[in-house]
Formats: C-alpha cells, sequence, structure tokens
C-alpha cells in the first residue's frame, strides 16, 4: 500500500524523499561550480554558494508568507514541485548554452549587470525549488525536525561524495542529467501512481543509461569566455578528459607542441613533441631552448647543476618541461609530482613518454607539499614554476583563492628538505612578495643573511615570470656567472646579485621578511609575506584604481595582474566579494521584511521575535564560516585539495545530522540546563583542537591517504556533531509561534551563510584563520544567551 505525505505522520518514505531531495540540491551545487570553472573563472564560481543560499532564503520566505494553505503541504504539490526540480537540473544545460556571460569582453557595465541578472536567476530556480521542498517538509513535521534534519543532511553528505566519484565518466554538463535522474527517484518516494513511478524510473535510468553509453564523448556546453584563445581553437581539439580536480583539453596547437589546456584556459601547459634524444637535447641547449621549453629559465637551476648528478623534485609536473631539463643536464633521479592525474596519464602513454617514461623519472599524481611532508628525502634542487590549481572546489574556496605553495611555511618545509648546497627554484609572478615571503621562512628556519642567498631574474616578455633561485650555501662567484651565462641578454633582467648588494633592485628590508610600514605603504598592493594561516598570496589588490609603473616595484608582471582586471572601472578579481554582499543586502530585504509584512507569523505579536531572528542569523554566519576555515585547516593532513574538501565537509554535515538526530529523540530542547551544553562545548573543543592541531597533523602525516582522511573526519566529527544541535533545538523551541515560523528561520539561516561565507573571507584575508575561527565559535555563546528570550517548550 502506497504511503502519502499527505498527513502529519512521517513516514520512512518522507525521509527517503527529504534524503534524495538534499542529494540531488548540493549534487547540483558542487556540478554547477565546476562548470562554472571552466566557463568562467573559479572565482565567479564561487558565486553559485551565493545563488544556492539564495534560492534557500527566498523559499523559506515563500513557505512562511504561504504556510497556511494547506494545500501547500500536499503530496500533489510536492510532486509538481519535485517534477520541475527534475526539469530545472537538466534545463540548465539548455539554459547555460542559450544564455552567455563573458566577464572579459562587455560594452558596458549596464550590459554585464543584465546579462548577469538574467543567468543567475535562472541558476537560482532549482535552489529554490529544493528549498521550497525541504522547507515545506520542515514546517509540516516542525515536532520531528530534528529527525529530518538528519536525512537532509546525510543526502547532501552523500552528493558531496558523490561528485568526485562521478565527473569523470560524465563530465560536468552530464552531471546536471545525473541531477535531473536523482529527482525522478525522489519523485518515487512520494508518488502514490503507479504510472508517474514507473515513467520517473524510466526517466532516471534513461538519463542515466544515456550519459554511460557516450563514454569518453562527454556533453559540451558552449564557451562563454575565450580564456587565452581556447574557444577559437577548438578546431584542433584532440581530446577532453574530465579530471577529479580539472577538465583537461589536448589541443594541436603548433606541429612542436599540444596545448594542454586546464579547465577552458584557466591555466595551460605543453606536451612538445621529442624523440627522447637527450645527448642532442643538450647539445642544442641553450639556443634552441624555444624549440622543447618555455624558455631558458626553466632549466636554469639544472644548467647550475650540471655535473653533479642531483636528486630533484619538481611541484606541478604539467607537460614534462622541467622534467625533461632535469633528466638532460644529468639528474641522478626526479620526482615529477602533478595534481591533475590525467595528465601524468595522457603523459606516460602517449604524449610525453619521454621524459615521463624514463628510468630516472618517478611521476606521480599529487600535491607537491603534501609529497613532500610524506617523505624524509632530501633533494638537490626543488623546482616549482606558477603552480596553482583552477579548480575552486579544489582549492576549498573560490572567492579568494588560497595558495598552500607561496607561504612561509611552504618555503620553510622546502628548504628542510634541500641538501646542504641545495637549490630552490621557481618561477611565479611578484617576484618582491616571493622574496618577501622566503626570507621571513629563512628567519624563521634560525638562517641569517638571506641576501646573499638569494639571485633574481625578471623577463619583460609575454609570460613576465620572475626566476627566483635561492641556494642553501651563499652563492660563489663562479656559480653567479655560470647562472648569468644563461640568463643574460634577450629580454632578462637581473634583479638582484647576492655578491653586489649595493646595486640591487630590492631594498633591503626584503631581504629580512618584514617591511617597515613606511615601504609597505608606498607600495601600490598587499605585500606582506603570506603563511598558512593567511596564504592569500594572489590577492593583491590595495584599491579599485589602476597601478602605474612609476609606483614602487611595479612591473609588467604587476600591471597586467592588477590593471587588466579592471574591466569598465570594475575591480573583476573581487567583483564576486561585492555582488555576493550585495545580494546578500538584497536577500536581508526579503527574509528579514517579507515574512514581517506578508506571514502570519511574521504579524503576531510573540516575544522574543528579534532574538529569534538573531539567533537563526548566528547559527547561518557561525557554521558557514567555521565550515569553509577548516576546510583550509585540513589541507595540510589530507593534501588533495579536493579530497580535504570532500572529507571536512562531508565530516560537518553527517556529524551535524547525528546530532539533530539526538536533539530530537533526547528533547534536549525541552531541559532548560542541558540544552545550553552544545554552545559551550562548540568554543571548547574547537579551540582545543586549534592548540593541538600542528602536533595531530604532523602524527597523522605518516598515514597513508585514506587514513588521512579517516583522520581529518575523527577529529571534526565531534565539533560537527555539537554544530548541528543548536539549529534543531532552535527550530524545536519556536515552531509553535506558528506554521511560518520553520520557514523564516531557514529563510534567515540561509541568508546570513551568505554573510558568514563572506565575511569569513574577509576576516581570513586580514586577521587568519585562528582569529575568524575563535570570533566564530563566540558567536555561538550569542545563540546561546539570545535562545532563551524566544524558546517555548
Amino acid at each position: 500500500m502506497s504511503e502519502s505525505l499527505g498527513t502529519n505522520k512521517m513516514s520512512i518514505r518522507t525521509l527517503g524523499y527529504i534524503s534524495v531531495i538534499a542529494l540531488s540540491t548540493l549534487f547540483y551545487e558542487l556540478s554547477l561550480i565546476r562548470i562554472l570553472d571552466i566557463l568562467w573563472y573559479p572565482h565567479f564560481a564561487y558565486m553559485v554558494i551565493t545563488l544556492a543560499l539564495l534560492g534557500f532564503g527566498i523559499s523559506g520566505v515563500a513557505t512562511s508568507v504561504l504556510a497556511e494553505n494547506k494545500k501547500l503541504f500536499s503530496n500533489i504539490t510536492l510532486s509538481i514541485l519535485t517534477v520541475a526540480l527534475s526539469l530545472s537540473y537538466g534545463g540548465m544545460f539548455f539554459f547555460l548554452n542559450r544564455f552567455h556571460v563573458d566577464f572579459d569582453t562587455f560594452s558596458s557595465v549596464a550590459y554585464l549587470g543584465a546579462k548577469v541578472l538574467l543567468v543567475f536567476s535562472g541558476l537560482v530556480l532549482p535552489f529554490f525549488l529544493g528549498g521550497l521542498i525541504l522547507s515545506i517538509l520542515f514546517t509540516k513535521h516542525a515536532d520531528k525536525f530534528g529527525k529530518l534534519y538528519f536525512w537532509d543532511l546525510v543526502g547532501a553528505s552523500l552528493g558531496c561524495l558523490l561528485v568526485p566519484l562521478l565527473i569523470p565518466s560524465v563530465g560536468g554538463p552530464g552531471m546536471l542529467f545525473i541531477a535531473s535522474a536523482m529527482a525522478c527517484i525522489a519523485l518515487c518516494f512520494i508518488s502514490r501512481s503507479k504510472v508517474v513511478v514507473s515513467l520517473a524510473l524510466l526517466c532516471a535510468f534513461g538519463l542515466s543509461g544515456f550519459l554511460v553509453s557516450r563514454g569518453d564523448n562527454y556533453l559540451e556546453i558552449a564557451y562563454h569566455m575565450d580564456k587565452r584563445g581556447f574557444r577559437s581553437l577548438q578546431g584542433g581539439k584532440i581530446l577532453t578528459e574530465w579530471d577529479r580536480i580539472s577538465r583537461v583539453d589536448l589541443i594541436q596547437y603548433r606541429k612542436e607542441y599540444v596545448w594542454i589546456a586546464y579547465d577552458g584556459g584557466t591555466q595551460t601547459s605543453y606536451f612538445y613533441t621529442f624523440d627522447g634524444d637527450y645527448d642532442k637535447l643538450r647539445e642544442s641547449l641553450p639556443e634552441k631552448a624555444r624549440e622543447q621549453f618555455w624558455d631558458k629559465f626553466v632549466f636554469a637551476s639544472h644548467w647550475l647543476k650540471e655535473g653533479s648528478a642531483p636528486d630533484v623534485l619538481i611541484i606541478g609536473a604539467a607537460g614534462g618541461q622541467e622534467t625533461k631539463g632535469a633528466v638532460a643536464f644529468g639528474a641522478n633521479s626526479v620526482d615529477a609530482v602533478e595534481m591533475v592525474g590525467a595528465v601524468i596519464k595522457l603523459g606516460k602513454e602517449k604524449y610525453a613518454i619521454e621524459p615521463y617514461g624514463n628510468s630516472k623519472v618517478n611521476a606521480v599524481r599529487g600535491e607537491g607539499r603534501s609529497f613532500l611532508r610524506s617523505s624524509d628525502k632530501i633533494y638537490d634542487i626543488i623546482q616549482m614554476m606558477s603552480n596553482h590549481t583552477t579548480s575552486s572546489i579544489a582549492s576549498g574556496s573560490g572567492a579568494v583563492s588560497p595558495n598552500y605553495l607561496q607561504t612561509t611555511d611552504a618555503y620553510k618545509e622546502y628548504f628542510s628538505h634541500l641538501s646542504e648546497n641545495g637549490v630552490l627554484h621557481i618561477n611565479h609572478h611578484i617576484y618582491p612578495k616571493m622574496v618577501l615571503t622566503a626570507a621571513r621562512a629563512w628567519d624563521e628556519s634560525g638562517r641569517t643573511d638571506f641576501e646573499k642567498h638569494v639571485l633574481v631574474y625578471y623577463a619583460n616578455k609575454w609570460y613576465n615570470l620572475p626566476t627566483l633561485l635561492v641556494k642553501m650555501q651563499p652563492w660563489t662567484q663562479e656559480e653567479v656567472d655560470r647562472v648569468h651565462l644563461l640568463m643574460d641578454g634577450e629580454g632578462f633582467v637581473r634583479i638582484h646579485n647576492p655578491l653586489d648588494l649595493e646595486n640591487s633592485k630590492l631594498d633591503k628590508e626584503f631581504f629580512t621578511g618584514v617591511l617597515s610600514d613606511e615601504l609597505a605603504d608606498s607600495i601600490p598592493y598587499r605585500i606582506e609575506a603570506p603563511s598558512d594561516d593567511k596564504p592569500f598570496f594572489n590577492h593583491m589588490r590595495k584599491r579599485f584604481t589602476p597601478v602605474s609603473m612609476t609606483e614602487p616595484y611595479v612591473d609588467t608582471s604587476v600591471k597586467v595582474l592588477l590593471n587588466d582586471s579592471i574591466k569598465h572601472g570594475l575591480p573583476m578579481d573581487v567583483i564576486h566579494l561585492i555582488v555576493s554582499a550585495g545580494s546578500a543586502l538584497i536577500i536581508a530585504i526579503v527574509c528579514l521584511f517579507g515574512p514581517l509584512l506578508f506571514s502570519k507569523v511574521g504579524r503576531a505579536h510573540w516575544d522574543g521575535k528579534i532574538a529569534f531572528i538573531g539567533y537563526f542569523a548566528c547559527l547561518g554566519g557561525a557554521f558557514i564560516a567555521v565550515e569553509l576555515i577548516f576546510v583550509q585547516l585540513f589541507h595540510k593532513l589530507v593534501g588533495f585539495p579536493l579530497y580535504t574538501y570532500v572529507t571536512v565537509v562531508f565530516a560537518f554535515l553527517l556529524s551535524a545530522g547525528i546530532g539533530s538526530y539526538v536533539t530530537d529523540i533526547t528533547d534536549l530542547h525541552t531541559r532548560k540546563r542541558a540544552r545550553f551544553i552544545p554552545y559551550l562545548l562548540i568554543p571548547v573543543y574547537g579551540t582545543v583542537l586549534l592548540l593541538f592541531k600542528e602536533p595531530l597533523l604532523d602524527y597523522f602525516l605518516q598515514w597513508s591517504a585514506l587514513m588521512r582522511m579517516v583522520a581529518a573526519f575523527v577529529m571534526i566529527a565531534p565539533l560537527g556533531f555539537f554544530m548541528g544541535m543548536p539549529f534543531a533545538i532552535g527550530i524545536a523551541s519556536s515552531h509553535k509561534n506558528g506554521k511560518g515560523a520553520v520557514g523564516w528561520a531557514w529563510a534567515i539561516n540561509g541568508l546570513f551563510t551568505v554573510l558568514g561565507g563572506v565575511c569569513s573571507i574577509v576576516l581570513a584575508i586580514y586577521v587568519g584563520f585562528f582569529i575568524t575561527l575563535m570570533i566564530s565559535f563566540a558567536v555561538y555563546i550569542i545563540a546561546a544567551l539570545l535562545l532563551p528570550r524566544f524558546a517555548r517548550v
């Protein structure tokens, strides 16, 4: 006999239904982020989180306003909404193909604003429908909210796990139809019609079968932007691989090499055509460097160490240029570490059999710092060239992406793994900031006279990548001359000569690791050395106006990075934060005043209404802040950014769901003293975990990747368990104020989750992760103080 959702009795099918709806919603959210990483840029993709919470917030308002309408809670209404949800997921494929947003090329701010508003309005629809279904069920079964919230979070946590598992098989656009199939499965849980159930199953399996049958022939969404000319070169495309970290496209750009385009051209590398004759290659260098390398700076450290048979580590091996250079100049061994496994696989199979098939080369899929920490091996050369991930999920935050390879803590790890006369070789933008960061690490490692250990070259060319060489022993005249023989001329300029300090183009303060306020203020971009607590090397903007080459320490590289991102007066590198904050203000008006003016519960007079609003605002802002920052903190342990994201979010969602369930079955909200326990244990456990984090992480680093993920889950789960309780306590304590109270709470929580996300990013940039977390924990104490003012047991 079919079960109905039309009664207030909560069935197993209801729990299954809510779990699948939550699963599909988070699955859609993460899939959309990956798609927009390719169509736009990672920091724009961050706004998907804002859209999700905007949709949830509006759905909560709608539920609150319509709460007295019994038809809203009927089985038929939920069935219709589920069908609409399924259609909206799949419809996004056609919508994004039809309506494009190009953040690089637009005629006016008004035109861009109109296009963004149109596209965002379409993208938010599935979030609104999914949020509306959840809000209706939460309102209908408010007396059992804890159980429902548990199944909601269980479903969401599974959605988080499924994205990295499925994306290599079906690709980003195909994931939209997988979400559509999930909604069809959800329809089977609520429909009383065998015909509807049969059709829903047919659609679900039909969509899944269609995607599986395509194999590697992924569905495509037309490119919105022409990143690095990628859109205009589609005629030369060889193949596409959706790796769990990034999408990889191979394009026959020229006869001499294949272009490796990451995430639609956001980042790039090359597979050069090479016959494996290293003796012939070495004889051709440096005169014919560009036939096999970007330029001669790629092999500067290997040129220096030729004849010493060095052990080499390459972080971010990509197409193999640096690895090939190491072998050509006589390396004893090369560990080539690349995060995007598809590139290593393609290289070994066909496109870079040399160097990746060479007996001296150990090409592995991994994250650079994680690889270093897992071994005590000492290297003579550690090399890294402009390395960072382009995926906002993989980096853990698409808002202002962290760069953990350019922090003082990272440099200390590099130094500790170099031999007595080893060399650190880095090519990356903004050499003043690199030198300052390395100098701070050098000083914190107990070393002195850093200026005698550094050699810096700058190339005023299309790639604008300075060359930083740090030697563990002071440079000798012979070594400096050897490098200069290679680097002199052809646009290369020596910025700092360790044997001619008086003529250095860098102020001596840079080599101390700390700048005076006067010098820092004179530089027109953010220059302070980043740490793992504030890993925002690439967040440079100090002002919204262009910089000038006449200002201190502004070269072509800085000018391009800062000025080219200003379009029609809009700083595109931070516009997503501005839009998110603006969206939050709009949501605030809707979520706060909508129910107050139009819902029965909002217009009614009841004690503690302001405290009720403040309480759920605190929970929304604090929860997202803790979650986002923990993604960053546990990167050190888990290693792979994507796996870190999945592990942390899964741990929080699942453990919070269990906490909510325990709250429900124990009637914790009725116990006037005991109900305050989780509000106290959140800051207590959170602070203890932060204080002991470093020794714990160092201990677990020697474990396998899977066990490190388990260890991260175990450490996070108690905190997530306690953080899942306050929301359930608040709903259980307030739903008797009126039917619309649950929807209103849902809306307020969504609104302040947006604000909390933006504020946590800004705070982390300026005061660091630790202080931001302390503030977030304190917000839970404020919530505890507000609870008695509105609670009705």
